[in-house]
């Protein structure tokens, strides 16, 4: 399989774990086009397209991707694990399900997208984020598309987050497993099994998962409310019937439940059912291929105040409360992908999204008041729908530059509706357009590129259930990016640079009783320096330091104008030394979060608030471990010296007396936490 280098040696967090830049499909005659990383069977296509190779992809310089089998890290927690690429933080909340951010942006400005498809989560309150229902190895890969330098998908205020299957095409008649199991500290378990059977003409693949663990501690020996257990399965049918059409049909379930430290419920059940058809024909060199894909997500959460903790104590008794929102996404995608000779690559295609949100909740007495919720009938909340059209494509000059470009139009419905009925109380209609334009330039061992975009979005659900919130007006942010490359055979270095100011950015006020939505204008600069030094071939050191930089442009809602921006990370630093041999891999990483004194105390975003200063620190995280061709063996042990800490950007942890669990400012960070991690795969 061809290796193009993309960020640096940050990502290499296991042994299996390789980060490569976006691979140009147009050149995938020699890719291993593998689902969940279980099989390295070459994609066969039509000799015509093979031709069309390009020398360079240019989305490569922006863009990220993981292979399947290589995102199963040490971190059940998606968010944690994305730490270890410069640019990204989390907002923590319990014990997964954290929230992800790139350059101090995240929910609707970081979309996350399935199969290209959308799964959002329920809670008002963003108990279950996205992340909640992922099982990142049941997905063959993860690309981070950086935003706003790409339209294909949606429009990206800072980027995008796209989990995709594709649809997998054997050579030969095949069997294939892979198994893998970790235990760790706190009574963590995680657990995927993953089987493929299928020839020439078709193949059927299952997948179970299943994570779990209890009540973690801080680095102050403190319990942090904050278990889980997940679990889900996923069955994949494709067929193959010619060399230039290919189908695929799966099927996802998920349940699961969690404990949450940063609030008054927990969530007794999260549920999720997802279907997925996919469609791809090769139609000729120019119009190379049809990709249609349909998706329908649903999502059943349920959240309580008394499964997993005692509840809350009145004068008159004990109260109870219960909610249940449920959430549905359907809808599809069409585009078509061409080539003009060997210069030109070109997308164009549309997608349709349609989002219905339902809620039934009640309780503030006894026990069974609060279970008869789940016997009564959703009522109808808010309704989104989105039509979208796109073009996106590359221009290679053969020689030493290349020029990326995309243009993307979106039409947003949102209706709220009247409580109990499907009659619309309010609506809101917006025109939205993005679109970027990126130069490339190639010289013998780096590249240098400057690009502009710009992308609108409208509120989401988070923001226009709040005070406000249905005369929010759009955000739209026009952005500078300039980065540089280089590589060499001992070391390695990249400068991403970029500047972005968002006129009618949306901020929440906390200072008033019931959360407030408006408009401001803000401005974020900043970037990221990664660079990795390589002696003897198998001695590496790597570090990288990464800052975003947020003014507020406006007075509104008492918030001044060039004030700090609030929600912003500090400046985060990592410095790596690691040993890779033949099958042996140790590693030991040193990362550093610096204090943050820029804070708009009380005002945040749909995620959290600014609670005030927030103090700096460093940990370490050691391991290592052995990898043969059917077998791997990981260990390791993260915050090695039991530091007690917290992200700027966490949550506030509330008080839990009766399990003996007091308010913190923001929820500390587990402690020394140990890891063993197996996988058989043949």
């Amino acid at each position: 399989m061809s290796k193009i280098y993309a960020s640096m040696g940050a990502a290499m967090l296991l042994g299996t774990f390789v980060c490569a830049d976006t691979l140009s499909e147009s050149a995938a005659s020699e890719r291993a086009n593998t689902s969940g990383g279980i099989i390295e069977n070459k994609r066969v296509l039509p000799k015509s397209v093979v031709k069309a190779v390009f020398s360079k992809d240019l989305q490569s310089t922006t863009n990220i991707t993981w292979q399947g089998k290589d995102t199963i890290l040490h971190s059940g927690d998606i968010a944690k694990s994305m730490l270890q690429i410069p640019g990204f933080s989390m907002t923590r909340k319990g014990g997964g399900g954290s929230e992800v951010i790139f350059r101090s942006s995240a929910a609707s400005r970081l979309p996350i997208f399935l199969n290209s498809g959308v799964l959002n989560g329920a809670c008002g309150g963003r108990m279950d984020t996205t992340t909640t229902y992922i099982f990142p190895e049941n997905y063959n890969s993860i690309t981070f598309l950086k935003g706003p330098q790409d339209v294909r998908y949606g429009a990206l205020i800072s980027g995008g987050l796209l989990f995709e299957r594709d649809i997998l095409r054997l050579e030969k008649g095949s069997f294939n497993a892979d198994a893998s199991a970790m235990y760790g500290s706190f009574h963590r378990f995680d657990m995927n099994v993953n089987a493929l059977a299928g020839g020439k003409y078709g193949s059927l693949q299952a997948i179970v998962s299943h994570y779990e663990s209890a009540d973690y501690r801080a680095g102050d020996n403190a319990i942090v409310h904050s278990a889980y257990n997940r679990e889900s399965a996923s069955i994949i049918g494709t067929l193959t019937p010619t060399s230039s059409t290919a189908i695929e049909f799966d099927i996802d379930v998920g349940r699961g439940w969690a404990s949450y430290a940063d609030r008054a419920m927990d969530a007794r059940t999260f549920d999720r059912i997802s279907y997925n058809l996919a469609l791809q024909q090769h139609i000729n060199d120019t119009f190379d291929r049809l990709d249609v894909r349909l998706w329908h997500n649903a999502i059943d959460h349920i959240m309580d105040n008394f499964s997993h903790r005692p509840p809350k104590a009145m004068p008159n008794g004990n109260l109870y409360n219960m909610s249940n929102p449920k959430r549905t996404n359907t809808g599809g995608r069409v585009e078509g992908r061409f080539y003009f000779g060997e210069s030109v690559e070109l997308y164009v295609g549309s997608n349709y999204n349609h989002d219905a949100h339902e809620i039934r909740m009640g309780g503030g007495g006894a026990l069974q008041d609060a279970n008869n919720v789940l016997s009564q009938k959703y009522n109808p909340n808010f309704t989104f729908t989105n039509l979208g059209f796109f073009t996106q494509g590359q221009y290679h000059s053969q020689s030493n530059f290349g020029i990326a470009f995309g243009a993307r139009y979106d039409y947003l419905t949102t209706e709220r509706k009247q409580r109990g009925t499907m009659q619309s109380a309010a609506e809101d209609k917006n025109n939205l357009a993005s679109a970027f334009v990126r130069y490339e330039h190639y010289l013998d061992k780096s590249t240098f590129y400057v690009g502009v975009g710009t992308a609108q979005r409208g509120a989401d659900f988070w923001e226009v259930n709040k005070t406000g919130g249905m005369a929010l007006k759009p955000e739209t942010n026009v952005q500078l990016d300039i980065g540089l490359t280089y590589q060499d055979n001992v070391f390695k270095g990249k400068i991403s640079t970029y500047a972005s100011h968002i006129a009618n950015y949306i901020v929440l006020d906390y200072t008033q009783t019931n959360v407030a939505a408006f408009n401001t204008n803000a401005m974020l600069m900043g970037g990221e320096i990664e660079a990795e030094a390589i002696a003897w071939e198998v001695l590496h050191f790597y570090s990288s330091l990464a800052y975003t930089y947020g003014m507020n442009l406006s007075s509104q809602q008492g918030l001044q104008s060039h004030s700090p921006l609030p929600q912003v990370a500090p400046l985060q630093a990592q410095v790596s030394s690691f040993y890779e041999s033949g099958n042996w891999l140790l590693r030991l990483d040193v990362i550093a979060n610096a204090a943050q004194h820029r804070y708009a105390l009380n005002y945040g975003n749909v995620i959290g608030r600014d609670y005030g200063n927030s103090k700096g620190f460093a940990l370490l995280n050691l391991y290592g471990g052995y990898k043969s061709k059917y077998f791997m063996l990981l260990a390791g042990v993260d915050n090695l010296t039991n530091t007690l800490y917290a992200y700027h950007l966490s949550k506030n942890g509330i008080d839990i007396g009766a399990l003996n669990i007091i308010p913190t400012q923001r929820i500390y960070e587990p402690g020394r936490s140990i890891w063993a991690k197996i996988r058989v795969y043949f």
